[in-house]
């Protein structure tokens, strides 16, 4: 659900332009004791149509930078959220595209779709400021996922989760230390059964606007992350990293 037409229907299921799991409310779960300040710079990882950089913006975090590679996403997002700044490109290229120097970078869901984990931290790395935070809020193989992966249509859904054996080695070699972890299996399981019940809710509208091929995909995508919650292979997980 990438791309420019699937973030727009997510965004339509879910009432706001967000691409992840749980909305508002996870938003408010990772952002909870993290300083208020106007005067910093954050930066949102795989920003989409910005509907989270304008949230944390409106919730006086600090100034916010969003930045994706989807240009028809991030036109978007400029025309609709012009008080936080977009840059489109690929998250290895921050450095070159980016001029600030950042307090907080964040990745709400964004962080699996990346083929180069390495090589996005290590860019990340570069635009964080001194003792920066990054917070990676994302899904999890909990144990047998990637030998039981989601493909949905030929594609695999979830392609790179997070693995607890090899986060640290990654975050590590690339400039980061993981601080802590909070488990969120049982909130993925919630937000990801509410999500099904909104796409039925709003199945006309989705067949209006992309047809019945489409809410059948919707369907198949989202029972199978749900089935898989619920088997305990897949799970959620908010990293909270440090620059070293």
């Amino acid at each position: 659900m990438n791309s420019f037409t699937g973030k727009r229907l997510l965004a339509l299921v879910r009432g706001g332009d967000y691409a992840h799991a749980g909305e508002e409310e996870a938003i408010d779960r990772v952002f909870a004791n993290l300083p208020k300040r106007s005067d910093q710079w954050l930066l949102d990882v795989g920003c989409g149509r910005g509907g989270t950089a304008d949230y944390v913006r409106r919730g006086g975090w600090g100034r916010v930078v969003g930045i994706d590679r989807d240009g028809d996403s991030l036109a978007y997002a400029r025309s609709r959220y012009p008080e936080v700044a977009f840059a489109a490109g690929d998250v290895r290229e921050a450095p070159r595209l980016l001029f600030q120097r950042f307090a907080l970078v964040y990745m709400l869901n964004a962080f699996y779709a990346f083929e180069a984990q390495r090589e996005a931290l290590a860019a990340l790395r570069q635009v964080a400021e001194e003792g920066a935070e990054l917070l990676i809020f994302d899904y999890l193989d909990r144990g047998g996922f990637q030998d039981d992966p989601l493909v949905v249509n030929g594609r695999s859904i979830i392609p790179h989760p997070i693995e607890r054996e090899a986060i640290c080695g990654k975050l590590a070699e690339t400039g980061w230390k993981l601080v802590s972890t909070e488990d969120l299996h049982r909130e993925y399981g919630h937000w990801y059964a509410a999500l099904l019940s909104r796409i039925e809710a709003r199945a006309p509208e989705v067949i209006a606007v992309e047809g019945k091929e489409s809410l059948d995909h919707l369907r198949a995508v989202y029972r199978g992350i749900l089935r898989k919650i619920e088997r305990g292979l897949l799970g959620g997980v908010l990293l909270n990293c440090a620059a070293v």
